[in-house]
């Protein structure tokens, strides 16, 4: 599940899988949750090897399949024109989702945005399991480069994912290490 408007951070992930799709998508910018937000209705990816997913989502489609899922739903998570975020589920076999299982999905999803929102307004404060501080990273190392380069956050952060496609890392892991200072990006377009 993702949240945030006009953003893409993981707020719970069921398992590793699920936490790989979320910054796959994030570190190439493309994917089916973006899509999902963009159009305010869900996408629901059957086959990621099919020739129109491939040409929908270039980068993310084949990285997708890579890492082991062949089938991604995603439901978005809206009061009215307000993103709230998304409800995303994977297969690791190429199937279409069934109605019944879409059903219950929907139904899911409704639940999903009542405890999100009851958490907003104060009412509901549990802390999903497996939050990690994933997102705290990016942000702090976003900052860093917009430092270092002298640009804009906006700027800086799509260097950082352009850095972690490049070094073909997680975008997590290298926004770690340039927060750590292990990973400097320069000027001239270099990075140490």
């Amino acid at each position: 599940m993702s949240t945030g408007p006009g953003t893409q951070e993981v707020r719970a992930a069921t398992d590793e899988l699920a936490s790989v799709l979320a910054e796959l998508e994030i570190t190439v910018g493309e994917g089916p949750v973006r899509s999902a937000r963009e159009l305010g209705s869900p996408v629901l990816v059957g086959d990621f090897d099919g020739l129109e997913n491939s040409r929908r989502w270039p980068l993310y489609a084949p990285l997708a399949v890579q890492a082991g899922v062949h089938s991604q739903f995603v439901l978005p998570l809206r009061v009215g024109l307000i993103d709230v975020g998304t409800l995303v589920f994977h297969r690791k076999a190429a199937a279409p989702l069934e109605p019944v299982l879409l059903a219950d999905a929907l139904a899911y999803g409704e639940l999903m945005l009542l405890l999100l929102l009851d958490e907003q307004s104060g009412r509901g404060h549990p802390e999903p399991v497996g939050l990690s501080l994933r997102s705290t990273y990016v942000h702090q190392a976003t900052g860093m480069v917009a430092a270092q380069l002298d640009v804009s956050l906006d700027d800086a952060f799509a260097a950082l994912r352009a850095g972690a496609f490049a070094e073909q890392r997680p975008l997590s892991e290298l926004a770690a290490d340039v927060v750590a200072r292990r990973f400097r990006f320069e000027r001239n377009g270099g990075t140490q």
